[in-house]
């Protein structure tokens, strides 16, 4: 953890959202700073909503996947090996 100097909020986690369709091209994509208090996996839930071309929302940290969202709200992947 950095110390931070009174008054000065600490940086959040940047994430990717990466929208697809059912045929894997990609009409979208997001990147946000999350603060700590912020769920990616609600906001890829969002997105996918507001994204109706889309079947699913793949959510990055860097180079590693870490969430794939789904339309069906059983549908929430881990991170996979590839």
């Amino acid at each position: 953890m950095v110390a931070l100097r009174p008054g000065r909020a600490r940086m959040g986690q940047t994430y990717t959202f990466v929208g697809l369709t059912a045929d894997g091209r990609s009409p979208f994509l997001d990147m946000r700073v999350l603060g700590d208090d912020e769920d990616p996996a609600l906001l890829a839930r969002d997105l996918l909503g507001e994204h109706l071309s889309c079947t699913r929302i793949e959510v990055w940290d860097g180079q590693v996947r870490l969430l794939v969202i789904g339309h069906d709200p059983g549908d929430l992947y881990g991170a996979v090996a590839e």
